[in-house]
């Protein structure tokens, strides 16, 4: 009688232990994809691309990759961009510059701390802005 009772907790354990933990691993892969916003700065002699990488770790704090929109030749690379604030929409936006020199501002243009699949920002590069893409990093 005894034993019925333990072997029937030690079947149900299992399941149940594995379950509790797929519950717990399943969203932070689904909704903790690293990211990569590309967009470009149209200029009227030369467009300049830019690309920032987000994570669930870092989110947009870290540097943005400029390059030549034609050649394709590296531009610049900002500082590390840091939080400043939410705008009146909500929107987050980070500051950062490339050498002291150039300011440089990322607005998330979603009101939520993670980007979305086709979700959008704006860049700011020395007074000229531009619009990226968001995607999942393959």
């Amino acid at each position: 009688m005894q034993w019925r009772g333990i072997l029937r907790l030690m079947a149900a354990s299992p399941t149940i232990i594995g379950l509790g933990v797929l519950a717990i691993t399943v969203p932070s892969k689904v909704f903790a994809a690293d990211m990569l916003c590309r967009g470009t700065i149209h200029r009227a002699n030369s467009n300049i691309s830019f690309s920032v990488p987000w994570s669930p770790n870092t989110g947009f704090e870290q540097q943005v990759q400029f390059r030549n929109a034609r050649t394709g030749i590296d531009i610049s690379r900002s500082s590390r961009l840091r939080f400043d604030r939410k705008n009146e929409k909500g929107q987050r936006i980070y500051r950062g510059n490339v050498s002291g020199m150039a300011d440089v501002t990322l607005i998330n243009l979603s009101r939520s701390f993670q980007p979305r699949p086709g979700g959008q920002i704006s860049v700011n590069f020395d007074g000229q802005w531009g619009r990226g893409t968001c995607s999942n990093r393959r």
